[in-house]
Formats: C-alpha cells, structure tokens, sequence
C-alpha cells in the first residue's frame, strides 16, 4: 500500500510536504509510513485517493476499477472481450511471454518488440 502510495507521489512529482500539507496529515506520517512504524489510517486512504484521482481499492490492493483505467488500457479490455475464453488463456500466455521477453532485453539494453 505504501508503496503505491509513493508510486502516486512520484508519478504526479508531489513531495511529502506538500502531500502532508494539502491533505492534513501529521509532518512525519509518510517517513513513519516508510519505515514501518506506522500504516495508513482508513481516513488517509480514503484522502490519498481523492487527492491523486484513484480508487481507495487501487491504494490498497494494488487494482484498478473501470473508471481509472488509461484509454489504451479499456481499448485493450474491450478488444479482449470480443474474444473467446480459450482465444483469451492463448492471448494471456502470449502477453506474458512478450512481457518476459521485453523484461530480458530491456535488463541487457537492447531494444525490445
């Protein structure tokens, strides 16, 4: 969750100050959140989704919901679902074979697909 948490930050280039800040968190929760020596509370949650436009499921669990998902992302969905179950189990095993593919080539440098 944290992780996510930090992710969000990153991706939208907000420092925890400011995150703190806007959304009323006490100045160390996201260094104590880091560490471990503290978790989230519900009403963190509930405010980091809000603040970064995401699903408190997404923060927590790591998933998206219909709403969130990029364009490409629901063009995907959508193309996938015109497919039968064994067309779909077929085109996931592809889809991991390349995702391992580019994973290898782009660790060595190379330019992958």
């Amino acid at each position: 969750m944290v992780e996510r948490i930090l992710k969000l930050m990153e991706l939208n280039n907000i420092k925890a100050f400011k995150l703190t800040t806007d959304l009323g968190l006490s100045s160390s929760a996201i260094t104590d959140w880091k560490k471990g020596k503290s978790k989230p509370s519900v009403e963190a949650v509930v405010k980091i989704s809000k603040y970064f436009n995401v699903s408190t499921d997404y923060i927590i669990m790591g998933t998206k919901s219909l709403d969130t998902l990029t364009e490409n992302e629901l063009e995907m969905l959508n193309l996938f679902e015109k497919f039968s179950n064994r067309e779909q189990i077929k085109i996931i095993g592809r889809l991991e074979g390349w995702l391992s593919d580019f994973d290898s080539n782009t660790s060595m440098g190379k330019s992958a697909i």
